[in-house]
């Protein structure tokens, strides 16, 4: 196999981070500033996604901090059950595991990272995926399916516009053709990897680009063309930040001064490599140096020197299953043992290259090769056919210009002929004025009349507004004469209690007839501060003013004042919301609606049980939940919620009493804030209380 396909399959795998794509020269400050961070992190997520910036930051330098940070990553999203954070950290260990050498982890972690955004449904991160993968089966022998992995990379990301990974997709399969010596395609598809990277200035890849458009142009003997683009590599290496890049490029650049003849310069270059490997100890690149030094010597003619370094490069390479730079290897050795005139040795190397070289099943890569030219023919004549479209539907929509324009000339004729004739009805009109004032009265019949009509609708409507005034108003005096008599009568019969009989406050029912006392007048000032707020919000004096509000405030500040309601049923009270959870409303009518609704799920809520407190964002809104596992309520029980003129209070687990006021209140106040309420619910199985606010942005 070529030599420049070799080096051009160990594509740098392209890194996509949660948050943001991976910044070019990252520093050690953005380390410290991640690490300081992460000291008073509580969110597990962003902690998870934090680890995976640092294995990322660390990738470039300190090849064994990027794995522990890695491996945390994953061990902590593997706890906490988060599919990105997990997925992401396979993607980054597989490409550890590539630059580390170890290729049967690299493969096993990427299918794992694949799995985990195929059931996200993430196609930006499967491109990356598709394209490292064919990759990781370039180095093998089954080059028919690393190329299909690279066409499907191709095709999401142009689908896409993954600028980063299309370059890369158009690189590897123009290292396909070159293979096959198919060296003016070849150059097409380098070409259109380097204009993605121009076009989108990704200063990772252009010196890479320019390069594979260098070696590819030195192979069509464009000799002048071949080295200004190399030139151009050349100085845009200092620009590269990542050690394992800069090492290939000293590389690319060796073997291009080496066919060409330039052997000082091919040694400058390929020590440029050993000196940054030597400090990184990239396993695979040091197989590839000690293949690249070999060659300078078998140039130099120097045979012997030249297979000791063979043998080393092949054995790191047997070692790590990588067989796609082992052709070449191999068709050198056998030129050097004959030379040396060991023909034997040469006869039986040269049948190792021809049994490799079939191996990797050239015929199958040109028939797919084949299929895929046949399928992107297909796609640019679909391309041509929807631009003539494109061209048709634009003529057709002038000449449809043109036919509105004489349209409207026609409708101009027609109106002036128009007003012709009604100058000439209305002289006509003129001499019968008497038939003219018949017409206007009974116009003027027909508005009255209409008029009449419209304040019949108006009347009705207002009558059934009174009805529903009525009844709310009847409920509400029902309540005040039922509802809060009974907190008085029980007051005034436990204190007469008390009064009358003096000996009762020395015996064991003193202290439960001082707590019922306690307990209804408690459930009296309850009832009355509901009708107050009511009666405030019908009559409009409650002032509506909204604040940025934290949710979190609101729920420990109600939690604390339900704690002893709450223990005494045996209730736990389970806060599931995250910090910083802002939204847009009044803070004392959200708070009333929290306490009312965190009241009535503890009233309803059998003992030994629990309410879950929630809140999901949906848009511009904070979808805000209460459930309980009590009692649950009724279809028709639901359907009473809400209306003051069919409320019909139930007993708690516990027979604790209420009125059905504060749902009522609760949803004025929930309106009020721009929200809805709403509520599902089973009986035996609990309820669970919703409703909307807007967000705080």
């Amino acid at each position: 196999m070529d030599k420049i396909h070799y080096y051009f399959l160990f594509i740098f795998i392209p890194l996509f981070i949660t948050t943001s794509e991976v910044v070019f020269g990252q520093t050690r400050n953005e380390i410290d500033s991640v690490l300081a961070i992460n000291k008073g992190e509580t969110n597990k997520e962003i902690l998870i996604d934090n680890y995976n910036n640092l294995a990322n930051l660390y990738s470039y330098s300190d090849i064994d901090s990027a794995y522990f940070y890695a491996n945390k990553a994953l061990e902590s999203a593997e706890k906490a059950g988060y599919k990105n954070g997990k997925a992401e950290a396979f993607y980054l260990l597989a490409f550890f595991n590539d630059r580390t050498g170890k290729q049967d982890d690299a493969i096993s972690n990427l299918k794992n990272a694949i799995k985990i955004y195929s059931e996200l449904g993430d196609s930006s991160y499967l491109v990356g995926c598709y394209n490292n993968l064919g990759v990781f089966y370039s180095y093998g022998t089954d080059q028919k399916t690393s190329l299909e992995y690279f066409i499907l990379a191709m095709n999401m990301a142009e689908s896409l516009n993954e600028t980063f990974a299309l370059s890369e997709a158009y690189s590897n399969i123009a290292s396909n053709y070159e293979f096959i010596e198919e060296y003016v395609t070849a150059l097409k598809y380098y070409t259109k990897s380097l204009e993605v990277d121009l076009k989108s200035n990704n200063l990772h890849n252009i010196p890479l680009s320019y390069i594979s458009v260098g070696n590819i142009l030195l192979k069509l003997k464009r000799y002048d063309s071949a080295r200004d683009s190399l030139l151009k590599a050349q100085k845009l290496i200092s620009l590269v930040d990542d050690n394992y890049r800069k090492t290939e490029l000293y590389m690319y650049l060796a073997d291009y001064y080496l066919e060409t003849g330039q052997y000082d310069s091919a040694y400058t270059n390929i020590q440029y490599a050993r000196n940054i490997n030597d400090e990184h100890k990239y396993v695979k690149l040091n197989a590839d140096i000690l293949a690249l030094e070999g060659d300078l010597l078998f140039k130099q003619k120097q045979y012997t020197e030249s297979l000791d370094l063979y043998e080393k490069s092949i054995a790191i390479y047997n070692n790590l299953n990588i067989f796609d730079g082992l052709y070449d290897i191999y068709l050198n050795k056998s030129t050097a043992f004959s030379e040396l005139g060991k023909y034997a040795k040469a006869y039986e190397i040269l049948k190792k290259a021809q049994k490799l070289k079939e191996d990797f099943k050239p015929h199958e890569l040109a028939k797919t090769l084949g299929e895929f030219e046949h399928s992107e023919a297909l796609k640019e004549e679909k391309l041509r056919l929807r631009l003539e479209q494109e061209v048709l539907s634009y003529k057709n929509e002038k000449e449809l210009v043109i036919m509105r324009s004489r349209l409207q000339l026609a409708v101009f004729s027609i109106v002036f002929l128009v007003l012709t004739m009604i100058l000439v009805v209305y002289f006509y009109f003129v001499k019968r004025k008497h038939n003219s004032a018949l017409k206007e009265n009974y116009r003027i019949i027909q508005e009255q009349k209409n008029q009449l009509e419209e304040n019949f609708l108006e009347l009705k409507l207002n009558e059934q507004k009174l009805s529903q005034l009525n009844a709310t108003k009847d409920k509400f005096f029902s309540i005040i004469a039922h509802d809060l008599k009974n907190p008085f009568n029980v007051l005034i019969g436990l204190s007469d209690i008390v009064i009358s009989n003096p000996d009762v406050r020395h015996s064991k029912d003193f202290e439960e007839i001082i707590d019922g006392i306690f307990q209804t007048a408690k459930s009296g000032y309850n009832l009355l501060d509901n009708l107050l707020e009511w009666a405030r919000s019908q009559t409009g004096d409650l002032e509506y003013k909204p604040v940025i509000t934290d949710l979190n405030e609101i729920i420990k500040l109600n939690t604390t004042l339900f704690n002893e309601t709450a223990k005494s049923k045996k209730i736990e009270i389970c806060n599931n919301i995250s910090e910083n959870q802002k939204v847009f409303a009044d803070f004392n009518m959200l708070n009333f609606v929290v306490r009312n609704l965190l009241n009535n799920a503890i009233k309803f809520s059998y003992q030994n049980s629990k309410i879950d407190i929630s809140v999901n964002q949906k848009g511009v809104y904070q979808i805000f939940t209460i459930q309980d596992y009590g009692i649950g309520m009724s279809r028709e029980t639901v359907n009473k919620l809400f209306k003051i003129e069919s409320t019909s209070p139930r007993p708690g687990t516990a027979n604790e009493t209420g009125t059905g006021l504060g749902l009522i209140i609760c949803k004025e106040f929930v309106e009020k804030n721009g929200g809805e309420i709403w509520v599902e619910s089973q009986e035996k199985t609990g309820s669970s209380f919703h409703f909307s606010i807007p967000n705080a942005e």
